[in-house]
């Protein structure tokens, strides 16, 4: 279930989803991250980089503290706006506000949208902490991502 790739986040997105974990307390918040999957040259069969390039907050429709479902309306304006952009979906993500970043097993079983890395953003502690991880209905495996500076240009491969 793991896959061999790097997801790659501008720091801002990075900022962004902290600011607004924060902001939704006590309840959850979830959101999208959008962008290219790009191959290196050693490897051209398989994207190896996904770069991040549009981060769509969404409304937490469960409006709750210990889980997320994420209001229609505001899904759908984003995957319109990822078609006309032509991005693919790389991220989901949502917070944690006093757990762990660990899936919980309600977030492996709503795991609805495919092989996209699952970002928690946890509150718990006095410095957030976020983890990415590949979910299936009965296992996690953590993903790996990091942040990049911005104005780095992400569209030149």
């Amino acid at each position: 279930m793991s896959m061999p790739v790097r997801l790659l986040i501008p720091r801002r997105f990075y900022i962004e989803m902290v600011a607004q974990a924060r902001a939704e307390l006590p309840n959850e918040c979830c959101g999208l991250l959008a962008g290219r999957m790009v191959a290196n040259a050693a490897q051209t069969e398989k994207a190896t980089e996904w770069r991040v390039l549009r981060r769509y907050p969404l409304i937490n429709k469960a409006a709750s503290p210990v889980e997320y479902f994420a209001d229609e309306q505001s899904l759908f304006h984003a995957f319109r706006d990822m078609h006309q952009e032509d991005l693919d979906l790389l991220a989901v993500y949502h917070s944690h506000p006093t757990t762990n970043p660990v899936p919980s097993q309600k977030d492996r079983e709503r795991n609805y949208l495919g092989e996209v890395v699952h970002l928690i953003v946890s509150l718990k502690g006095e410095v957030p902490e976020v983890r990415g991880w590949w979910l299936s209905e009965r296992d996690s495996f953590e993903a790996h991502w990091e942040c990049t500076e911005d104005g780095i240009d992400l569209n030149s491969s």
